[in-house]
């Protein structure tokens, strides 16, 4: 039979004020000291120089086949051409892809940073409290020790136990608060690379509730990031080689299937305007409108936040305005294909619903929607995501309409 120990026993044991949460604040804050942002950051850069790479390529094959046309005669230079174009098309969309891994990379580094300074913050903030709390309680142990009087004694002994609870629940909050910073950052991080089909081996804290069995484990130097699953590109590390890329072909009558394995749902929307399919999705959110399938040339690996030209071409698609070999998730090159197959550039006086408008200086575009109004993927929501809604506009820079 085990002897309880005596109250006055534990009122006066030192090693008691010290709060339980404080061990794992303390765990985390070791953790989060090695989350090293760096090492995501050069990743970032590797993948920038593959996308450096990759848009060359489609320059140099751009080249190819206009010296194929001005040199070659017959069917075969127009294979041969062809051919070209589809490469080089190929090679673009790469460079899309690549640099839209190399903008998520980054801000993965951002989320890094932040969350470890956050948590460094709040754990001094804990370490400071407890060691107030522990004053306190050291201060009403002294008066307890150190009375005669039985009722000083009484209220003494309260003091402490209720300091003790008061510094357990500070520090419980404190802890509780850390790691709903690290869920947050772990959840951001997820977003961003899951749909990219990135994975950092070993260079993010696996995040653990205190207590867990698992030991959290981390490495202070990452492993080179790998690409692959879903439509992500297949980069090499140190800006080699870009493999893969998309083939050319288009029309929305045959479901394709996502990067997550779900058959797509395309709308049948041929011959109707891109400014009406627009309508249709106000109010959607750009993440889940791209995993859907609904417009089936949506690329899913594109950030949450960068989803303008994938959203415009998925309705310029969707419309038979164009083929998916000539959507694009960059603003500079959905212009640039729309330019080569004929659109032409005209004032705003003369925009017809469905037309496709550069603005912000030429980092946004959305589409005309009549009434001098303009319907987009716009960065509406308050984590900085898209979601289609009308707006956009501001900062116009061209208006392009298709051929007649």
């Amino acid at each position: 039979m085990t002897t309880a120990e005596p109250q006055s026993d534990r009122l006066d044991d030192p090693s008691l004020d010290r709060p339980k949460s404080m061990d794992a604040i303390d765990n985390h804050a070791q953790q989060a000291q090695q989350l090293d942002a760096s090492a995501v950051n050069d990743q970032a850069e590797k993948v920038r120089g593959a996308s450096t790479s990759s848009n060359d390529l489609g320059n140099d094959l751009k080249i190819f086949r206009d010296d194929v046309l001005r040199g070659w005669d017959g069917k075969d230079a127009d294979a041969v051409a062809d051919h070209l174009d589809k490469l080089s098309k190929a090679s673009y969309k790469v460079s899309d892809k690549a640099e839209a891994a190399k903008n998520a990379l980054q801000r993965v580094s951002e989320i890094l940073e932040n969350v470890k300074k956050k948590v460094a913050q709040l754990a001094e903030e804990a370490t400071n409290k407890d060691a107030e709390n522990r004053r306190l309680i050291g201060a009403a142990r002294q008066r307890k020790n150190g009375s005669d009087d039985e009722n000083e004694i009484e209220t003494a002994a309260a003091d402490i136990e209720r300091l003790r609870q008061l510094n357990e629940k500070d520090a419980s909050g404190k802890k509780d608060e850390i790691e709903r910073a690290l869920d947050n950052a772990e959840r951001q991080i997820d977003e961003l690379l899951k749909p990219l089909g990135i994975e950092i081996e070993g260079g993010f804290v696996e995040l653990t509730p205190a207590g867990s069995s698992s030991t959290t484990a981390s490495s202070a130097s990452p492993a080179p990031v790998s690409m692959s699953g879903g439509n992500a590109p297949a980069v090499s590390g140190g800006g080699g080689p870009v493999g893969g890329g998309d083939s050319g072909g288009g029309g929305g009558a045959v479901a394709a299937v996502q990067g997550d394995g779900r058959p797509a749902k395309p709308i049948d929307a041929r011959g109707d305007n891109p400014a009406k399919i627009a309508e249709q999705f106000l109010g959607r959110n750009a993440s889940d409108l791209k995993m859907s399938g609904e417009l089936p040339a949506m690329e899913s690996w594109v950030p949450n936040n960068v989803n303008c030209a994938n959203f415009v071409s998925g309705t310029l698609e969707a419309a038979g305005l164009i083929d998916k070999s000539q959507a694009s998730a960059s603003v500079d090159q959905l212009s640039a294909n729309l330019k080569a197959d004929g659109w032409q550039s005209v004032p705003l006086s003369e925009a017809k619903p469905g037309d496709v408008v550069v603005s912000n200086g030429g980092g946004h575009v959305v589409l005309y929607a009549g009434d001098g109004q303009f319907i987009g993927s716009n960065n509406i929501n308050p984590d900085g995501s898209q979601q289609i809604s009308m707006g956009g506009g501001s900062g116009l820079v061209e208006v392009l309409t298709p051929p007649s």
